[in-house]
């Protein structure tokens, strides 16, 4: 074939290629522009509706967790709220590739000492270099990263300045992220009664988790879903340069609570019950302070031992024993003796009761006195706490019926739930039976705090309105709830009865408790004083073991009680177990130390009685200074006007040198009786006023158990 045919065969290939070419980019043109026309006009609908949910991404939803509400003291200070920190991840293995090694060991030694400037984990600079070069180096084997949280808002500014880290996340692999805690101001101040949270992984709709701040005790766990408030939704949109989360259904803020706690009367009760159980030792302490007219609940206070038999790793706030059951002891004759006054089984408070050393009842076991008298008068069963007259009393008209003793505390209230809003709260319990002579015996004891169990603020609730004139105002914790887009809801005084018993009988009651302390054969007669007129009432009762039947020799004591006896303001009660003294001795103790205390802080509708000194070793609040008449154990009382002279002398305490005896010249006698005490020694003293002169010298050879006499002058 001719080179001329060829290049004619070639050329008809050539064009019938481009012919088929032609087709194609017509065929397509043609099914692009039907299918344009079918995208805009014919389905436009379809297409837009299509549109919009890829631009919005309605599909995911994401949910907008709420502020938790606070939670308030009595004067609007905050006594727990949220608090927003960071979190800081520095990932060495996906961020950090573009690092080279000379660059990172040239930055290592100013970034160590940068991080350990701000103080974060506790570490020195050393430690940090260790770790972090250890953490470059295992990048290799993609496991080079290091977390950590609790960072405030300014540590997380300082730290993007830092060496390598100021690089930015790409370079540097510093990432943050954002950690909600729940803040408490005061610290561990009233922690029971606040109670305490967690951060937990919460289901919604059975599939989207939220993390969110849960109660798990106390306040925080019973008003739980009130103080958590309402999640809402977020939604992905996205806009020109990124994409948002828009908000769709609204999140509602947590419910703000106002509590009846009282920060200064609550870190006075806990420093007072801190110090008997390091003197006293005991297994565990509670103290709860109310105020008469209100039933405001001022301050609730809990130490309990790290180890229960080992006393050097001290105490801690565990269990609200406020609210759970006990046997109360003598402190229930008080209200036995309420009862019998209301049904006139005794009406005149001088009639005379048989009671001598024993009595047997009914074939039971013989009631004693820990004090035998052949006779006592109605005031004096009390003053002196017999066993054996108040069970005299009470049989004498239950006897045939005990279960009916139990229907009349029940009919004034004694029963009744108070809601105070403590998770766990339990109320009172008693355990009569179906056999009358049984009940009979259980009667006699429950008369004077046996085979019935109740709550520390039960008792508390009873006496306060013995102090109120009879009338039974409610234990309230909680003033007022607020939140957003609700009007405030305030909770009222509400009472339990309008009234227990008479005003009459009320007094006469007073009387009685004012004698325990009066009474120079009183159980409670080592609490009288110069500065508070105390009334209360002594009581011991001897513990049980859970799942074994009988006593065990060791004893849980109590005072209940009121101040200043002639107009009461407050009451209070304190109960700790198994501690050294008796009930005077410890739980007294702490009564009259609260009272004295508050007194000076002028609280009781006094002037202040002293100029506040600072004491170290509170949380800086105002420390008291005592003095004493002639070293007279009885008659304490503050330092007053006539020594203001006095108080410019006031210092801090130096620091005590190990094997030294310490210096308390210029002291108020209660920290140097403390600081003292502290270190072994045994403390003598004569004077009004602070701490003049020593008999031991400063900085002396210190011999554990010796004598150590002080001087005091205005």
């Amino acid at each position: 074939m001719g080179k001329g045919k060829k290049r004619q065969k070639n050329k008809q290939h050539i064009m019938w290629r481009y012919f088929l070419v032609i087709v194609a980019a017509l065929l397509v043109s043609v099914i692009v522009v039907y299918r344009l026309f079918q995208t805009t006009v014919i389905k436009a609908d379809e297409w837009d509706e299509k549109a919009q949910r890829t631009l919005y991404n309605d599909s995911v939803v994401i949910p907008a967790v709420p502020e938790r509400g606070n939670i308030y003291a009595d004067d609007g200070s905050i006594l727990a709220a949220s608090a927003l920190t960071y979190s800081a991840k520095i990932d060495w293995v996906t961020c950090a590739e573009r690092i080279s090694e000379e660059d990172f060991y040239k930055d290592l030694p100013a970034l160590c000492d940068s991080l350990a400037a701000i103080s974060l984990g506790g570490r020195s600079a050393a430690d940090w270099k260790t770790l972090l070069t250890k953490q470059y180096i295992a990048k290799k084997n993609r496991n080079g990263w290091l977390f950590f949280g609790g960072l405030s808002y300014s540590q997380r500014l300082r730290m993007e300045k830092f060496p390598i880290f100021k690089k930015g996340q790409n370079k540097s692999g510093l990432v943050f992220g954002e950690i909600k805690r729940r803040c408490l101001p005061y610290g561990s101040i009233a922690l029971r009664t606040i109670g305490e949270t967690k951060v937990k992984n919460v289901k919604l709709d059975g599939n989207r988790n939220v993390v969110s701040i849960v109660g798990v005790s106390g306040l925080e766990m019973s008003f739980d879903s009130l103080l958590y408030g309402r999640n809402g939704e977020l939604r992905k949109r996205i806009s020109t340069n990124n994409t948002i989360n828009w908000e769709e259904v609204h999140a509602i803020d947590g419910t703000d609570i106002y509590t009846t706690i009282n920060v200064e009367i609550q870190d006075i009760v806990e420093q007072e019950l801190k110090k008997m159980c390091m003197d006293a030792q005991p297994l565990w302490a509670t103290a709860v302070v109310m105020e008469v007219a209100t039933g405001d609940i001022k301050a609730i206070a809990n130490w309990e031992r790290v180890d229960t038999f080992d006393l050097s790793k001290g105490y801690r706030e565990n269990r609200n024993h406020a609210f759970l059951r006990y046997e109360t002891g003598s402190v229930m004759k008080v209200i036995s003796m309420l009862v019998a006054l209301e049904d006139s089984i005794v009406v005149d408070v001088n009639e005379q009761i048989t009671t001598g050393s024993r009595w047997a009842y009914r074939g039971g076991r013989a009631i004693t006195d820990a004090h035998a008298y052949s006779a006592l008068s109605v005031t004096e069963v009390i003053s002196r706490s017999s066993n054996i007259g108040i069970a005299k009393i009470i049989t004498s008209k239950y006897d045939s019926n005990p279960v009916a003793f139990g229907q009349r505390l029940r009919g004034i209230g004694f029963f009744d739930d108070f809601k105070t809003g403590i998770a766990g709260a339990q109320k009172p319990r008693m355990g009569f039976s179906d056999h009358l002579n049984s009940n009979r015996i259980l009667l006699s004891r429950m008369s004077y705090g046996y085979g019935m169990s109740t709550p520390p603020i039960y008792t508390l609730a009873m006496y306060n309105a013995i102090a109120n004139g009879g009338r039974f105002v409610k234990p309230r914790l909680v003033t007022k709830f607020s939140g957003e887009g609700m009007p405030d809801s305030i909770v009222d005084v509400s009472y339990v009865r309008e009234r227990i018993c008479s005003e009459a009988n009320a007094q006469k009651l007073r009387d009685m408790m004012h004698a325990v302390v009066q009474d120079p054969h009183g159980t409670g007669k080592s609490l009288r004083n110069a500065v508070v007129d105390l009334a209360g009432k002594t009581g011991t009762a001897y513990v049980t073991v859970p799942g074994k039947r009988g006593y065990t020799g060791k004893k849980r004591y109590s005072f209940c009680g009121f101040f200043p006896y002639d107009k009461p303001r407050y009451s209070c009660i304190v109960v700790c177990e198994r501690a050294k003294y008796g009930a005077a001795g410890n739980s007294g103790k702490v009564f009259r130390g609260i009272a004295m205390r508050m007194h000076a802080h002028g609280m009781l509708g006094n002037n202040k009685s002293y100029e506040a000194a600072i004491d170290s070793t509170t949380r800086g609040r105002s420390g008291i200074t005592y003095a004493t008449i002639d070293g007279g154990s009885n008659a304490p009382s503050f330092v007053g006007k006539q020594a203001a002279s006095t108080l410019g002398h006031m210092r801090r305490p130096s620091e005590v040198q190990e094997g030294k005896v310490p210096d308390v010249v210029g002291l108020g006698l209660r920290d140097a009786i403390d600081r003292l005490e502290s270190v072994g020694l045994q403390v003598r003293y004569t004077g009004v006023g602070y701490v003049y002169k020593q008999s031991l010298p400063p900085g002396g050879k210190l011999i554990k158990g010796a004598e150590i006499k002080l001087t005091l002058r205005n």
